[in-house]
């Protein structure tokens, strides 16, 4: 190679080398010069290119590949974002986005439960995004149910990937072999099919009530569609639904050991042929239709008919951390990208989650009939903060304990519930 050749770089105008007397005389300064150079335009480039990274809990491989799609379209697009995501387990991904918060190391995203969202924001850790979200034109077409998880008086912190609640599932054939010819609307048809179901080995329904999220979770339903509140469990409507639960143990018709089923041990139940008819989400469509049972899914009972389900709403959002301002765009950059109508459909399909968003909903349920119970169910859907706020989970877990004692017969109905409700009227005092 020639010495007086000039030097290409993409980044920059080509030298000249300089003549090889001053070469000789000067050979390390010009090295330096060169390996300056080189390091200035690499430092540049790593400078121009922000990285966002997401941590999450999700495992099911829908989830994963919804994730790694919108990666893929969403660089392509912003060549200068890099998207991270990281995996915490679902227990500690609060207590972790909170630690790194708390060192200034934050992620740029925090994939929260919703019912988590108003009580992190309470730390001061989330940052408010509502003039952005306001621009979007899917959040004014956002179900109530999820707006009211992540917002907070005027302001939001955090926009809906999906939503989840909770259906009748139901085994066509078994209902069939009863002489029932359609599933249960109301709550007296729900225990009289439940009792003509029950065939030991077989139960006639299915409920998740561990000492945990899932009891009340699964309780909210009855509760909420009876018009009751967590905020007022020594009311009636608190009582009937409660009580409700009790007689389906008591005949028969519920298995006892629901108390240590989580949802997806209940799911088991259900397609192991164990259990007729299940209270579960649309997470489970997929494995259910692998086991290959002939099934259908329809809206959760109502106290009386007429009335409409109130069902409780789950679903992850994403949460943007206050931190460095530029992460913080690159941020709501993708949350716009995602909320594009035809990637939040391919998003919540491979989630096997409802769409937020009532037109993607209406076309996931027209597409697909056994999401249709689902969507109908959205216009009512609860967040559940909305009774609580920030302090919901403790609220929950005062619920939960009475639900275990009336159902694993400690604790009288009305008992139980009189001690959730003092514990609960003390959480209120704190607001």
């Amino acid at each position: 190679m020639r010495n007086d050749l000039p030097l290409k770089h993409p980044m920059r105008k080509p030298h000249t080398m300089p003549p090889n007397h001053l070469l000789r005389k000067f050979p390390r300064c010009w090295k330096f010069f060169v390996c300056s150079s080189v390091a200035a335009v690499c430092l540049t480039t790593a400078r121009s290119e922000t990285t966002v990274e997401i941590v999450h809990y999700f495992t099911v491989p829908g989830q994963i590949q919804g994730l790694e799609d919108i990666q893929k379209d969403f660089e392509g697009a912003n060549p200068d974002i890099k998207i991270k995501f990281t995996y915490i387990p679902f227990n500690e991904l609060l207590s972790r986005t909170m630690q790194m918060a708390a060192v200034h190391k934050p992620p740029a995203i925090s994939c929260i439960d919703n019912p988590d969202v108003r009580h992190v924001a309470k730390s001061g850790v989330l940052k408010d995004i509502s003039a952005s979200v306001a621009k979007f034109p899917t959040w004014q077409d956002t179900y109530p149910g999820p707006k009211a998880s992540v917002t907070e008086g005027t302001k939001v912190y955090g926009v809906p990937i999906g939503s989840n609640s909770l259906a009748l599932f139901y085994n066509k054939k078994m209902l069939t072999d009863a002489g029932v010819t359609d599933p249960p609307k109301t709550w007296d048809e729900l225990k009289e099919v439940a009792a003509k179901l029950t065939k030991p080995p077989v139960y006639g329904l299915a409920l998740s009530a561990p000492n945990d999220e899932q009891s009340t979770w699964q309780f909210e339903p009855f509760l909420w569609s009876n018009g009751g509140s967590l905020l007022d469990l020594t009311a009636a409507p608190a009582k009937e639904a409660l009580q409700l639960w009790v007689d389906l143990l008591k005949s028969g018709s519920v298995s006892k050991d629901c108390v240590n089923w989580s949802q997806p041990e209940e799911g088991d139940q259900f397609i192991g042929g164990q259990a007729a008819m299940m209270v579960m989400g649309p997470w489970m469509l997929g494995q259910v239709h692998k086991s290959g049972i002939d099934f259908g899914v329809a809206p959760m009972p109502v106290p009386k008919e007429g009335m409409k389900p109130v069902v409780p709403l789950g679903g992850e959002c994403w949460c943007v951390l206050k931190g460095d301002p530029k992460v913080e765009e690159a941020s709501l950059k993708f949350i716009e990208f995602v909320q594009d109508s035809a990637r939040l459909e391919k998003l919540c399909n491979t989630f096997n989650y409802i769409s937020s968003v009532r037109s993607v909903a209406v076309k996931q349920g027209q597409a697909n009939p056994e999401l249709q119970p689902f969507v109908l169910q959205m216009d009512t859907a609860r967040a559940r903060p909305e009774e609580g706020g920030a302090f919901y989970t403790e609220v929950s877990l005062a619920a939960r304990t009475a639900i275990q004692q009336a159902i694993t017969g400690q604790a009288t109905v009305d008992a139980a519930l009189a001690s959730a409700a003092a514990k609960i009227k003390t959480l209120a005092a704190k607001k």
